[in-house]
């Protein structure tokens, strides 16, 4: 065998072989990141859960298989700025796994969005996994934020999608 054959074969079982990085977000949101400072005052809050189906039971409850799960922040405004001061994923213990935000700020303009994505791979949130997630604008806004969570599977060779609404917590 020539050793460009051998040396292909190497690089293949090496390169499946690594631990992939799961991916944060489906884009470069670091436009739309704002430091606190540059917040303004929020005159309007409201805080969300949102169930995140990461982990689905199959065959009598037996066996579970993982799920791939996106976070979407929709400002459906026209007119209204909203700021996402929030967006935290936590496992069905109530453990936080992932503070997406870090104490910064998603501003996202009217018609923007953003997505979050919490990959298939990933088997730690379990079966109760979820998201908060709060928000604020400088006054009430006309249009509240679409929050969701889509979770995309498959099982054999049929795949399937459903979304989890934004339920709001009142505090």
């Amino acid at each position: 065998m020539s050793r460009i054959s051998i040396f292909l074969i190497f690089l293949i079982a090496f390169t499946s072989c690594e631990k992939k990085q799961v991916s944060l977000v489906s884009e470069d949101l670091t436009t739309k990141i704002i430091k606190p400072s540059e917040t303004p005052s929020l005159t309007f809050k409201e805080k969300y859960y949102v169930a995140a189906y990461s982990d689905l039971y199959y065959q009598e409850g037996n066996d579970k298989f993982q799920c791939t799960v996106i976070l979407s922040l929709r400002n459906v405004s026209t007119t209204d700025t909203l700021y996402f001061t929030t967006a935290d994923y936590y496992d069905s213990n109530g453990k936080l796994l992932r503070n997406y935000l870090k104490g910064e700020t998603l501003e996202l303009k009217p018609l923007e969005s953003a997505e979050y994505i919490v990959e298939k791979r990933e088997n730690l949130g379990g079966v109760g996994a979820n998201f908060i997630v709060e928000y604020g604008t400088t006054s009430t806004p006309k249009n509240k934020a679409l929050i969701e969570a889509i979770n995309i599977g498959n099982f054999s060779q049929h795949g399937f999608s459903f979304k989890s609404s934004a339920i709001l917590i009142n505090e």
